[in-house]
């Protein structure tokens, strides 16, 4: 019997995969060290028992404070510190949820200025972009403006809200999956000062 012989790559045809595992390590290395914390919040989305939350956006207004949190939302326990970023006021709590009026949200933060609400992300997964959207065309009705060029990498599209207020949601998807969407309420006493629909921030 005649045994079969096979050819072994030379030397100079291994290299080049050797260096494209090496690259593609490192890169994912970068990747875990960068992306650990957006790791975290996903891991603990997928792993941890959490509720659905529901509210109207038109229904927040600076009235609400850290106690209507507890009164709104008993099941869900909300985490609250100080904080120091400017903007962003003196107090954030996160509430850790599984959707939000349907719409899959990982968490959800409230900012507060000397007890008064100014400003709510709803941080919706990247693979629901869509469907956030879907929801606010169909309880905002179409936005009041959208950016055409983007400011800071991002274009927004905005609704004016009848109180003053104001809501906001990245019109792109990242090209990174582990980003999420925002939408993004801002109060009518910060709206007021920082003119939320000034030509600089969005376009009709």
């Amino acid at each position: 019997m005649q045994r079969s012989t096979r050819i072994q790559p030379s030397q100079e045809r291994q290299k080049p995969r050797l260096l494209l595992a090496v690259f593609v390590g490192v890169l994912l290395f970068c990747v875990l060290i960068t992306q650990r914390a957006a790791i975290r919040e996903h891991q603990l989305y997928f792993t941890e028992p959490r509720r659905s939350v529901a509210f109207e956006l038109s229904d927040l207004t600076e009235e609400w404070s850290e106690a209507t949190l507890r009164e709104r939302f008993p099941d869900i326990p909300p985490n609250c510190e100080g904080i120091s970023e400017p903007g962003l006021g003196d107090v954030v709590c996160v509430l850790d949820t599984k959707s939000f009026n349907g719409v899959p949200a990982l968490f959800i933060s409230f900012f507060f200025a000397s007890g008064r609400l100014q400003q709510v992300s709803i941080n919706v997964p990247w693979w629901r972009h869509q469907a956030a959207r879907d929801y606010l065309d169909t309880s905002l009705g179409e936005p009041s403006a959208s950016q055409i060029f983007p400011h800071s990498g991002v274009r927004l599209h905005g609704w004016r809200l009848s109180n003053g207020a104001a809501v906001f949601y990245n019109r792109d998807m990242s090209i990174n999956p582990l980003e999420w969407n925002a939408i993004y309420w801002q109060s009518a006493s910060l709206c007021e000062r920082a003119g939320c629909f000034t030509a600089r921030r969005a376009r009709s």
